[in-house]
């Protein structure tokens, strides 16, 4: 099985062709930054098993999720070449934590005849098949308009806007942030912004909700004048637990990504207006899918951005929205195995 890409031509390695010939069961591996980082990681992981079992239907196949439990780059690039001299992946979904920050492996892979998909974090310049995420800035743009139209509707007097990430320096991030100051300012042009999406002020570059405290929480007391808060993360869970723990509800309010109980809580609360599920379990059951399409068709993408559609969660949805209360019903359904 072979296929011609713009980076030139691939052929499947003979030892995996043999064993799909022979019915004998294909090794899916879906590597990710870090299997327990908040919220993503358990997601991921019930995506890639709900992928799995669904495809199991066309292809006999075992997955498996691999990683570092939180972001190490020189421990994933060593089980990553592990997996490899072990002949353990017959097809690998891969998230880098940069962009194209492992061309590399994924080029070493490829070379050894392992179909390779990225996911999250993509990697143009690799020999990538294919890539599966949200169109960041788009998401972001979609956020911005849906926080200004809240902010419309129930008559909101904001000051000045701060825009903050758990990895500021990220392109992702970055995208994210420039994507919100579009939107809001499509509804607000005249908003005012303390910083800009170069400048995203650092919240903790492990994501956890007590790095944001630390970071958000002394942040917000010095500038009382910031009276809403973006985050590009799940740290918009910490955001929402400042306003709360500091009685800033109903002066203070924050927008930003991901989905929690937590989260979901601060927005039925109103101190926060908008979330984005960016699907990591749709991010992670892509690949899988992708994988068994290539191994029993030669079947690719034509196109290889494949971008996944945002989930925008507010108290009371509407068109194109998820309410929280779907929104819960569907956080269950993806972290329950």
């Amino acid at each position: 099985m072979s296929h011609t890409f713009p980076w030139g031509g691939f052929k499947l390695a003979p030892r995996i062709a043999e064993k799909i010939k022979k019915g004998e069961q294909a090794n899916i591996v879906i590597d990710i930054q870090g299997t327990a980082l908040p919220i993503q990681g358990a997601q991921m992981r019930i995506g890639m098993q709900r992928g799995c079992e669904k495809e199991k239907t066309r292809l006999g196949i075992a997955c498996r999720l691999t990683g570092p439990v939180t972001t190490n780059t020189s421990a994933q690039l060593a089980e990553l070449e592990t997996l490899l001299s072990g002949n353990q992946v017959d097809c690998l979904g891969l998230q880098s934590p940069l962009p194209d920050q492992y061309v590399g492996i994924i080029d070493k892979y490829v070379q050894a005849g392992v179909p390779v998909f990225t996911l999250n974090n993509d990697v143009p310049n690799s020999k990538r098949f294919a890539f599966y995420a949200l169109n960041e800035q788009q998401s972001g743009e979609i956020n911005g308009k849906t926080t200004a139209a809240i902010v419309k509707a129930k008559g909101y007097q904001l000051d000045t806007i701060a825009l903050g990430s758990g990895q500021p320096a990220g392109p992702w991030a970055q995208a994210r942030m420039t994507g919100f100051v579009a939107g809001f300012t499509s509804v607000f042009p005249d908003a005012r912004f303390f910083n800009d999406p170069k400048s995203g002020i650092p919240t903790g570059d492990n994501f956890t909700t007590q790095e944001v405290l630390n970071s958000v929480g002394p942040f917000l007391l010095a500038h009382n004048d910031v009276n809403l808060f973006f985050h590009t993360d799940q740290g918009v869970e910490g955001v929402g637990d400042i306003i709360k723990s500091k009685n800033l509800a109903g002066k203070v309010w924050t927008s930003g990504f991901n989905v929690s109980g937590p989260i979901l809580d601060s927005i039925d609360a109103g101190r926060t207006l908008v979330t984005i599920d960016q699907g990591f379990d749709n991010q992670a059951e892509a690949p899988v899918s992708a994988c068994v399409d290539y191994l029993t068709s030669g079947k690719v993408p034509a196109e290889p951005l494949q971008y996944l559609d945002p989930i925008v969660i507010t108290k009371d949805g509407g068109s194109g929205l998820m309410t929280t209360a779907e929104a819960r019903k569907r956080l269950a359904d993806a972290t329950t195995p």
